[in-house]
């Protein structure tokens, strides 16, 4: 800006905004520059003159020089944030005109500009408070703006610091936006009860973030989504020096993130002290926060099911005969509405057929057509049936309120704690279940256990070459499940050998170790287990199939897996053996005049009894009004589990949506018959 004694109003207004500059960055406050590139900012400020009032003087504008060019390009779009707003080095009073227009208009633009970064530069000042030039053998002082930059804002490396500020500031918005207020207090109830390992140390961090992520949130009130966006962009840089600004990407920050995203607390807890904690370190209790127990209360004692979350072994009393598709003689009398006739066994011993001759039939067949005239069932308990161990569950309280789906507070349960078999673990992960050849392996911890096949073509099938052919990869990153599964499907074998193996590629746990595989292929249905642990990169070959013109000739077990060879103990009974089925019914969601969901088929065995505490409650029972909440059911199922009883009612099911069979011997009077019921 070039002046000359007639244009001496300059002066004041280059030192006002001087000494604005100087008030902004005494104490080494952060400054930051607006998103306006610099020859907008020059032409703007060129354009705020009132009319009349910058003429040309020589070859451009009285007030265009390049010592001003240099200041205004660099420095007029510094702000800082005060009070959640911006103040700009034009902010200043007392100037007369032109210049306090020319202020108010620079203001302006400035002011409602966003933020673009930190104010960093290489130079230590811009412009010149005075220069002289020489014209005519006489000496004339010019006048410009100017100012002298604190070293706190100097840096040789300008782009690279802006550029780790500006990290700074997307990774603190992502963790204001993404993180909830429910996993910060999660985490602080974790650290006060002292079940957090480490937690102390973090402590502080998490409150700070915590803080500020409240304020974040209480600006979503202010009256327009613009004015809400605009508080929060400046909220975020008025911050972004802040300790908490890098939580989100801290170990503890993780935690927060996984917790925000829905993982289980186990799960996500495990996660961050494998971050933290020595290998050796085992959690000492599982963990529960008081805001979970308190938003379950609040549920419960709200819908008044209190009671009804009680669960236990479902005995014969509890069960009338009335909802029962088939009860030995013996078993009649101890039923519900079954009274004491008619109670007297067939006392003649009737040799067994074989089973060669077993006569294949539906399951809508067998009860239509067989079960009316039945006085026994044993069922020939196969090893491949181990899987298919289940147990009917009722209210501890019979009068208690109706929580499930359909009109009767019974429910089941698989081996496993799982609702349905392998086959419908896989279903529900999205598995085809309906191919011609399906292996699905499972397992029931937080392991990444990965199923590997090696074709006849040499082809290597897994995790990194799926192949159309393993369409479910669980706990693959991070532990997400403890019922996981994994699925491989064929529509067409190829001549030659298949060989299937189980990797352990990363372990989490050293409790619920090993897994089992379930091979399914045109009628063959057959079960390999594994139950011991599983070194990391650890492989255990399971089994071989070898085919001869697109059809199945041998399946061979390896060494390292039971196979269904052997006789196999369970809940009392033992495989490869017939049992006396005590009774046949639908499970409860097909009673009476229910008709809820997939049907299953239990076959309640003589002395079967399941020694372990089983889930009463899953969220796939619970009526549609309970759907909002099927995070604290999840964590009461887990947690209220029916407790081993000797008076119960376990055995084998078998569901609609799997393919299945079961040999079974009938007795009617004096003729035994055996039948192969096709599930």
């Amino acid at each position: 800006m070039q002046t000359k004694v007639r244009v001496s109003t300059f002066q004041p207004f280059a030192k006002a905004i001087n000494r604005q500059f100087e008030s902004m960055s005494a104490n080494g406050d952060p400054l930051f520059v607006v998103d306006i590139s610099r020859d907008d900012l020059w032409a703007h400020y060129l354009n705020s003159f009132p009319p009349g009032s910058n003429p040309i003087f020589r070859t451009n504008t009285e007030h265009d020089c390049s010592c001003c060019r240099h200041f205004v390009k660099n420095v007029a779009g510094v702000v800082r944030i005060v009070d959640g707003k911006l103040v700009s080095v034009w902010d200043v009073e007392g100037l007369a005109s032109p210049y306090k227009e020319v202020a108010e208009a620079m203001s302006q633009v400035v002011r409602r500009a966003q933020i673009a970064g930190v104010f960093r530069t290489s130079f230590s000042q811009f412009g010149a408070e005075r220069t002289t030039e020489c014209s005519d053998g006489a000496e004339i002082d010019w006048h410009h703006f100017y100012c002298y930059v604190p070293k706190a804002y100097q840096t040789l490396n300008v782009d690279a610091e802006i550029g780790n500020v500006n990290s700074i500031a997307g990774v603190f918005r992502r963790g204001l936006e993404e993180l909830t207020s429910e996993s910060l207090e999660d985490i602080l109830s974790l650290i006060e009860d002292k079940q957090l390992y480490r937690g102390e140390e973090h402590e502080r961090s998490v409150r700070g973030f915590r803080d500020l992520h409240r304020k974040y949130q209480e600006l979503a009130g202010l009256p327009s989504r613009a004015l809400c966006e605009r508080y929060r962009h400046l909220f975020v840089w008025d911050n972004v020096f802040s300790p908490a600004a890098r939580f989100r990407n801290s170990v503890i920050g993780t935690l927060a993130q996984d917790l925000s995203e829905g993982v289980e607390l186990e799960t996500a807890v495990k996660s961050f002290e494998s971050k933290v904690a020595p290998q050796n370190y085992k959690r000492p209790k599982s963990l529960i926060t008081p805001r979970m127990i308190a938003a379950a209360m609040e549920t419960i004692e709200g819908l008044g099911l209190e009671d009804a979350l009680h669960r236990r072994h479902a005995t014969f009393s509890d069960v009338s005969v009335n909802n029962v598709l088939f009860v030995d003689n013996e078993i009649r009398g101890r039923m519900r509405d079954g009274g004491v006739a008619d109670l007297l066994m067939q006392e003649a011993r009737v040799p067994t057929p074989s089973f060669d001759s077993a006569t294949e039939i539906s399951i809508d067949e067998f009860l239509s057509n067989v079960v009316p005239t039945a006085d026994s069932i044993d069922m020939l308990l196969e090893n491949r049936m181990t899987g298919n161990f289940a147990s009917i569950t009722a209210p501890a309280i019979p009068e208690a309120k109706r929580i499930l789906k359909w009109s009767n507070n019974f429910a089941w349960t698989y081996d496993g704690n799982v609702a349905d078999s392998i086959k419908e673990r896989v279903k529900r992960a999205g598995g085809k279940i309906d191919a011609y050849f399906r292996a699905s392996l499972s397992w029931y911890n937080y392991d990444d256990l990965d199923i590997h096949m090696r074709t006849p073509r040499g082809d290597h099938i897994y995790f990194g070459r799926k192949a159309g052919i393993l369409d479910v990869d669980m706990n693959a990153g991070s532990g997400r499940s403890r019922e996981p599964v994994e699925n491989m499907v064929l529509d067409k074998l190829h001549d030659g050998v298949y060989s299937i193996w189980v990797n352990q590629y990363f372990q989490r746990e050293t409790s619920n170790v090993g897994f089992e595989v379930e091979l399914e292929c045109d009628g063959i249905l057959e079960h390999f287990s594994y139950d011991r642990p599983m070194r990391s990169d650890e492989n255990v070959d399971v089994f071989k199939v070898r085919v001869e013109r697109g059809q199945i000739k041998e399946v061979v077990p390896s060494s390292k897996v039971k196979s269904t060879a052997k006789s196999i103990e369970k809940w009392g009974l033992t495989t490869n053996n017939l049992v006396r089925v005590n009774t046949l019914l639908l499970s409860p969601n097909h009673w009476d005049d229910n008709s809820v969901g997939n049907r299953h088929w239990f076959f309640i065995l003589d002395g079967c009894h399941n020694p372990d505490p089983i889930r009463g409650l899953y969220n796939e029972f619970l009526q549609p009004s309970l759907e909002q909440h099927r995070k604290v059911f999840e964590v009461l199922g887990d947690k209220l589990k029916c407790q081993p009883s000797d008076d119960q009612l376990s055995g084998v099911g078998f569901s609609s949506t799997r393919k299945d069979t079961a040999v079974v011997v009938v007795q009617s009077g004096t003729k035994k018959r055996p039948y192969k019921i096709v599930f």
